[in-house]
């Protein structure tokens, strides 16, 4: 093969793989949108789960039966501490199922 050759047998695969890498990104199925019940936990906890905010929990990725069971005991008082009382006002009108979901979909992002 010639070096003309090689130049041009280089440039195909970097063109080619260029290609299939955008049809691979094209083919990544969208994210789940969060539940409609978990609306009002992005304006602290963040988009995704990261707040921003240094001195408000990161629950992107946690176990959802650690974050169903910490929603349920804001919801029944039998958690106090830290931000408890804002907690408990966000979650009081949470069924199981909505806590269940959120659970699920935090513990999803990674």
């Amino acid at each position: 093969m010639t070096k003309l050759h090689t130049i041009y047998a280089t440039s195909a695969l970097l063109v080619g793989g260029i290609f299939l890498g955008n049809t691979v990104v094209a083919d990544t199925p969208a994210p789940t949108p969060i539940p409609a019940s978990g609306s009002q936990c992005l304006s602290c906890h963040g988009e995704d789960g990261r707040p921003a905010l240094a001195d408000v929990p990161i629950i992107a990725g946690q176990q959802p039966i650690y974050l169903a069971n910490a929603l349920r005991h804001y919801k029944n008082g039998q958690r106090t501490g830290g931000q408890a009382l804002v907690m408990q006002e966000m979650v009081k009108d949470l069924t199981d199922k909505d806590i269940e979901e959120l659970a699920k979909w935090f513990g999803e992002q990674k």
